[in-house]
């Protein structure tokens, strides 16, 4: 990430190229982010665009290159959340299980034949339907903590709140995603 700083400088000096460098760079884990978050391919897509359209827009307003993916995380979160709420009704938890389709947007590069194959396949559709079932916060702090690799001092930071905060709704998340495993058949 400390060529992240640069690129940004590079970019803010006039360099059009570094704002291509840094979509390529950024794209594929906020679109990772995004259907963690939102579960639809098309909704993630919307959230990578909006995304780098606001970015595109507001950079000049980032006062220090070196967090720029902390601010980005920010903007990609605060996107889907937008997205969720443009839905036309809120989904109970049981109907976002249900929701969750069989495409998986993690391929496993197993061949799809030998058995671990299949039980990953399997193990991964069981997680996301685990997570799911959880309110958007602590689905946010789990998949930032743990499917993104941030620090629960930069979780706080994406998410907006205090620390304490950023633990307990991982905490409290990760107890859910227990009970919602145990919904669903897997003995934890």
């Amino acid at each position: 990430m400390a060529g992240i700083e640069e690129t940004v400088r590079r970019f803010l000096d006039g360099d059009e190229e570094a704002f291509s460098q840094i979509v390529r760079t950024w794209e594929k884990k906020i679109f990772s982010l995004a259907w963690r978050m939102l579960g639809n391919r098309e909704d993630a897509q919307d959230v990578v665009q909006e995304t780098f359209l606001s970015v595109f827009r507001s950079i000049r307003k980032l006062r220090e290159p070196a967090r720029f993916p902390i601010w980005l995380y920010r903007i990609a979160l605060n996107h889907c959340r937008l997205q969720r709420r443009s839905r036309p009704h809120d989904l109970s938890c049981e109907q976002m299980v249900e929701q969750v389709g069989d495409e998986d947007p993690f391929p496993v590069d197993f061949p799809a034949t030998t058995r671990a194959a299949g039980e990953a396949v399997e193990t991964i559709d069981i997680i996301r339907k685990a997570l799911a079932g959880l309110s958007e916060d602590h689905r946010a702090a789990i998949i930032l903590k743990e499917y993104v690799g941030l620090s629960l001092d930069e979780v706080a930071d994406v998410m907006g709140c205090p620390l304490s905060t950023a633990k307990s709704r991982l905490y409290h998340g990760l107890q859910n995603v227990q009970q919602n495993l145990k919904r669903l058949g897997v003995r934890t």
